[in-house]
């Protein structure tokens, strides 16, 4: 069986939980018309992933595509156990651009932070451009959509 969620993660990989974490969730819940929503709150920098909808990974400066072994490698590079990721300068093999993992350009948006807030969603669920801002407004701090799909 399939699930479905709706990740809001900081568009700022390295911003703090906010205070208003709790509000955000219950108000994602809200409007997805869900019980089933949560913060998480890792304490380090993790990999926020779209799952199943992964597809591709580009550079941000030539859009070519990154090798799926270039990537890895540097994921395994950033890694580092119990302190999370390090998001360390990478150079492109495409065109030598120095980059950072939270800069690429996932396919399928994907990204970096220290928590997130999620909830299900059945398959036709979206959100507007006016919930989405309000929830930012809610969170006080930018936000990154990620659809989940495992």
């Amino acid at each position: 069986m399939s699930e479905h969620f709706l990740a809001l993660l900081p568009a700022d990989p390295h911003a703090p939980l906010p205070e208003t974490a709790d509000a955000l969730r219950d108000t994602l819940a809200d409007m997805l018309n869900t019980t089933e929503a949560r913060v998480k709150n890792y304490g380090k920098l993790q990999f926020i992933d779209c799952g199943q909808n992964s597809r591709a990974v580009h550079c941000p400066t030539c859009k070519a595509e990154i090798p799926m072994p270039t990537w890895q490698g540097w994921m395994d590079q950033d890694w580092h156990g119990t302190e999370g990721f390090h998001l360390h300068r990478h150079t492109a093999p495409c065109c030598d651009t120095d980059v950072t993992l939270d800069a690429l350009t996932y396919d399928a948006p994907q990204g970096f932070a220290h928590w997130f807030v999620s909830a299900r969603l059945t398959q036709t669920q979206t959100l507007t451009n006016t919930q989405f801002h309000d929830l930012e407004k809610t969170a006080g701090i930018a936000l990154k959509p990620i659809l989940q799909h495992y």
